[in-house]
């Protein structure tokens, strides 16, 4: 694929900002290739990106990161030697993080089979639809202020493993994640950063998968211009991943994401249109 300039950082820009917001990254990948009559994402661009989102997210979840971790330091000093108490909040955030990172693993070590079920955009099409009512539902459910402290093992689990639908098109793992931590009663700013933590794992998984691609076929020929493009892409995918973390927080906080339920129900109408014409 030889993408322009203009081209590349538009794909850049979108899937970057769709990889936060709970709309399909890769549902949107897919259509922006199709339009561009591209066959494939080149794997150096693609992998790229998802360094680029993962650099955002950890950024963005950085004071969680360094919290759980002061706590879990603080843990392993002996009680008679610890100067303040234990921040027990932040162990058992920890513990749930882990019990949502399980079905992550599951997910990846198949990720090869799974990716692959979804072959037209048909399908695509259905499930940004689908998406929708994920992302609609929870509004006509009771808020809740719960969270780890009052979440079972198996609540945790649902979580991270809808939050492993990112890796099909069509879905948005941050997306389902939160609504169902939602239907579970889980506040949804808590459940926000929750899922975004875990998320640094997807796209973990998404960058080895990406590296294994390179070192396997390489990156063929190209040119010192494209690949200034693709690292022009890849900033771009971290300012919009950024700016992505900044507007699901503010929503969070406010109205919460059935509004993204519209947009994905107009997305699944285009594609089934573009599946039709094509």
């Amino acid at each position: 694929m030889d993408m322009s300039l203009l081209k590349t950082l538009f794909y850049g820009l979108i899937s970057g900002i769709t990889e936060i917001l709970p709309v399909s990254s890769h549902a949107h990948r897919l259509l922006i290739l199709k339009i561009f009559g591209e066959n494939r994402e080149p794997e150096l661009l693609g992998f790229l990106i998802d360094l680029a989102v993962l650099a955002a997210l950890y950024v963005g979840c950085q004071t969680n990161i360094v919290r759980i971790a002061r706590a879990r330091r603080l843990a392993r000093i002996p009680k008679s030697r610890r100067k303040r108490p234990l921040d027990t909040k932040s162990l058992m955030d920890f513990r749930m993080l882990q019990t949502m990172l399980i079905p992550v693993v599951l997910v990846f070590i198949f990720y090869r089979r799974i990716s692959g079920l979804v072959s037209s955009m048909l399908v695509v099409a259905l499930l940004l639809f689908v998406n929708g009512l994920i992302l609609y539902i929870p509004q006509f459910l009771p808020g809740s202020n719960r969270d780890s402290r009052t979440l079972s093992r198996v609540e945790g689990f649902a979580m991270g493993l809808s939050g492993t639908l990112s890796v099909i098109p069509g879905f948005s793992g941050v997306g389902a994640a939160v609504s169902v931590g939602s239907v579970c009663g889980v506040e949804r700013s808590y459940a926000l950063d929750m899922t975004l933590m875990m998320d640094i794992s997807v796209c973990i998984g998404f960058v080895i998968y990406d590296l294994l691609g390179l070192v396997s076929s390489g990156i063929g020929m190209l040119s010192f211009s494209m690949f200034v493009s693709y690292i022009l892409a890849a900033v771009a995918a971290f300012g919009t991943a950024t700016l992505g973390i900044k507007v699901m927080r503010g929503l969070a906080s406010d109205t919460g994401y059935s509004c993204f339920a519209y947009y994905c129900w107009g997305l699944a109408l285009f594609t089934f249109i573009m599946n039709l014409l094509a």
